[in-house]
């Protein structure tokens, strides 16, 4: 047997600053059988240009923006490779990137999601994300997020978690099919990790690998529109929480997500965002119960693995050989 094809996701919207040291970096991986996919949301900036210089990259040109989830089930849709991963275009990876995490996927099936470490960019001693963790505000954490890497044991923990780093990311395409891919409802934020969470529900295992690397520029397609980001995040957080907790570990819980929300509102205040966070809590609340049937079924498997999450809650990182 040969060795597997690993489809290497990028979706990009007006990231002509970005993409061309993105895609140079993949394209300098080390693995043996990889493709780049770029899935393009009709960006109206030199984009295409750049990315018109590259050979050998799959391109397809959206005409309208589809947002991240929509986006990146296109580019699965179109992978080829056992494996898919997906790297945001404000990333670039080290070359042996894909190295360790390959070797267990191959070694074991129950695997669906690999978690890179994810370094900041711009200071790279520093830590962007290395995995995603629960807290009791019933959203996933970044893990490390600042610290400079190796002050906490947990930093060189290869083992079990709930959920990966965003900006790259490595998926078994079986785990991707069976679970339906990214919610393209929530457009963009908090994607990702209800895609974890359902992903951990349905059985299939996380892995932190800290041999892989990545650097990553952080929030760069949305960092210039505030108001977006607070209106989809807000608004998703909701879908979120409803989606895949019982009403009874909500009200446990419910003091913690009460901080968070007042601390979430002076910052609106503050950023003059309240118009936006009030938008994404009435459309939250107003929409929510388009999932009743998912949170159905997401609740039945939650309680079969609460002692579980609780674990990882405790714990974060569960180390594994």
């Amino acid at each position: 047997m040969g060795t597997p094809l690993v489809s290497i996701i990028v979706l990009n919207w007006n990231g002509e600053s970005l993409i061309e040291e993105c895609v140079r970096s993949l394209k300098n991986t080390q693995a043996d059988n990889f493709e780049v996919v770029v899935v393009d949301n009709a960006s109206n900036d030199h984009s295409l240009e750049l990315l018109g210089r590259f050979e050998g990259i799959k391109l397809v040109k959206n005409s309208t923006n589809l947002g991240f989830a929509k986006g990146n089930n296109q580019g699965f849709g179109l992978a080829r490779g056992k494996y898919v991963a997906t790297v945001n275009n404000d990333a670039v990876v080290e070359p042996s990137w894909l190295n360790a995490p390959l070797a267990l996927l191959e070694a074991d099936d129950t695997i669906g999601i690999i978690s890179c470490r994810q370094m900041n960019y711009f200071d790279r001693e520093k830590i962007d994300v290395l995995f995603s963790y629960p807290s009791r505000f019933l959203l996933l954490q970044r893990m490390g997020h600042g610290e400079v890497f190796g002050n906490n044991p947990l930093h060189f923990r290869k083992g079990l978690v709930i959920g990966a780093s965003g900006a790259a990311v490595v998926y078994r395409k079986k785990m991707l099919e069976e679970i339906d891919g990214f919610e393209e409802s929530f457009f963009a934020y908090h994607e990702e990790t209800d895609l974890f969470f359902r992903a951990f529900l349905a059985g299939w295992k996380c892995v932190y690998v800290p041999s892989s690397v990545v650097y990553h520029k952080g929030s760069a397609s949305f960092g210039s529109m505030k108001k977006t980001f607070c209106y989809y995040h807000e608004r998703n957080r909701i879908w979120f929480i409803y989606r895949n907790f019982p009403l009874g570990y909500i009200i446990v819980n419910f003091p913690s997500i009460l901080f968070r929300e007042t601390r979430t509102l002076v910052k609106a205040i503050l950023m003059g965002n309240l118009g936006a966070l009030w938008a994404a809590r009435i459309d939250g609340f107003r929409e929510m119960f388009r999932f009743s049937s998912i949170r159905a079924k997401n609740i039945a498997e939650f309680r079969k693995k609460k002692i579980e999450y609780l674990q990882f809650l405790r714990e974060k990182v569960i180390p594994v050989a």
